[in-house]
C-alpha cells in the first residue's frame, strides 16, 4: 500500500520560495510567497492549521523583505505572523526587524 500525501498550492509555494531564498533569489521567493498568502487568504474553511501555514508565510515574507532591506515591510508582514501564532521565533524576528528600523532611523537623524 503506498500513501501519498498531498500538498496544496500554497505549501507547494511555500517550497518553491524556500528553494529561492536558499539560492539568493529574494524577489522570486516574496512572489511564491505572495501566491501562497493568496491561496490561503482565498481559501473556505479554514482550519488552525491553515492558520499557522499562514502565519509562516507571513515570517517568511518577514526574512526575505528584511533581507533585501526593506524593513518597514518586513515589520508589517512580521506583525501578521505574530497576530496569528505568537509564538517566541515570530516574536523575536519582530523585534530583531524593530531593531533595526531603530537603528537605520538612528543613522538617518545623525
Amino acid at each position: 500500500i503506498f500513501l501519498f500525501a498531498c500538498k496544496s498550492d500554497s505549501e507547494l509555494s511555500i517550497e518553491r520560495g524556500i528553494y529561492f531564498y536558499d539560492w539568493g533569489k529574494y524577489n522570486e521567493a516574496i512572489i511564491e510567497f505572495n501566491k501562497s498568502k493568496f491561496y490561503q487568504l482565498n481559501k473556505r474553511n479554514q482550519t488552525y492549521n491553515d492558520l499557522k501555514l499562514l502565519a509562516q508565510v507571513y515570517y517568511n515574507l518577514a526574512i526575505t523583505y528584511a533581507k533585501i532591506d526593506m524593513y518597514e515591510v518586513a515589520y508589517k508582514e512580521a506583525q501578521h505572523a505574530v497576530s496569528l501564532v505568537p509564538n517566541k521565533e515570530y516574536r523575536e524576528v519582530l523585534d530583531l526587524i524593530k531593531n533595526q528600523l531603530i537603528a537605520n532611523q538612528n543613522i538617518t537623524n545623525q
